[in-house]
């Protein structure tokens, strides 16, 4: 693969870029408010695994997807009251949920679960670029399974250059222990990954609506 193109959140072309290559079936790494991420449209399963091998993905560890909005959520998993208020709390933002899957998706990504993780970013460009798209995209973090998180440009160039199609560039972003994970599907609901939001102050708001 040929040297990858860099191009900057500022520039105006920077989502119209990564939605035409995404729409081809091609893989992005695109900036969140926690971490950077490597995309690919959920259901183009030969990108999702091209995601596998470019991190050294252990095969059978399901990826967490974003979405634009609850509409398209309710289209690929089984929305509930408790998500319904959650999502109103904390989204868009740094919670992802894990819910029942109802829709077909690459084997890859949920891996057999009937689960699938979720989450609605509140980063400019991911909203302008769910604009140019119209499904979910893969939201697993942008390094080397295993390795440290990637934060600053040069080490996402370092990494990744000629392995995806395009790096998308927002600087260097605050440290961050990514999005907390709740499982719904669990009777209590679960924490799974305690990140940006205080699992005591997740637990007590859950509690408070159960």
């Amino acid at each position: 693969m040929p040297l990858t193109e860099v191009i900057s959140t500022t520039d105006p072309k920077s989502s119209e870029k990564a939605a035409s290559i995404l729409n081809n079936g091609g893989v992005i790494v695109y900036p969140t408010e926690t971490l950077y991420g490597i995309g690919a449209l959920a259901s183009r399963s030969d990108a999702v695994e091209r995601i596998f091998e470019i991190k050294g993905r252990p095969q059978g560890k399901p990826i967490p997807l974003l979405v634009k909005d609850m509409e398209m959520l309710s289209q690929i998993a089984e929305n509930s009251i408790l998500a319904s208020i959650l999502s109103e709390r904390f989204w868009p933002g740094r919670l992802t949920l894990i819910l029942k899957q109802i829709s077909t998706l690459p084997e890859m990504i949920t891996c057999g679960s009937g689960k699938i993780a979720l989450r609605i970013s509140a980063h400019a460009f991911l909203k302008a670029l769910f604009d140019l798209i119209e499904e979910p995209l893969t939201s697993t973090s942008a390094n080397i399974s295993g390795d440290q998180n990637l934060l600053g440009t040069e080490e996402l160039i370092e990494t990744f250059n000629g392995k995806v199609d395009l790096i998308v560039d927002s600087g260097k972003i605050p440290e961050s222990r990514g999005s907390t994970i709740v499982d719904l599907t669990l009777d209590p609901p679960q924490i799974l990954r305690e990140g940006d939001i205080n699992s005591a102050i997740l637990k007590e708001f859950i509690n408070g609506h159960s």
